[in-house]
């Protein structure tokens, strides 16, 4: 369990993990765009197919969202493991009004 305290209007820490899986998706992305298949990608970054598949859409988010998680302005609920359960369109609209319901 994690109690975090959030003062309105102050920026958080940036969260390395959620920074590190928009930057791994972006390289997966570019392997992808390469020729490669999920399997290969896989296998050459020693994880899952479906956990290539999870995180492929991190590369995907809105540059103004990847923007505010870079500054630590993002929502706070939005972290990695929100990201992987609730999967975001790829329409950068449709992006903003669900994180702003965050």
């Amino acid at each position: 369990m994690e109690t975090k305290l959030i003062l309105n209007g102050t920026a958080r820490p940036v969260d390395p993990v959620l920074l590190a899986n928009i930057a791994r998706a972006h390289s997966w992305f570019a392997m992808i765009r390469e020729g490669k298949s999920y399997e290969e990608i896989a296998r050459a970054t020693g994880t899952s197919r479906h956990r290539v598949q999870q995180m492929l859409h991190f590369a995907f988010l809105a540059p103004d969202i990847v923007r505010s998680i870079t500054e630590g302005r993002q929502p706070a609920l939005l972290t990695t493991k929100w990201l992987t359960r609730h999967p975001l369109p790829s329409d950068w609209q449709a992006q903003r009004r669900i994180l702003a319901t965050l």
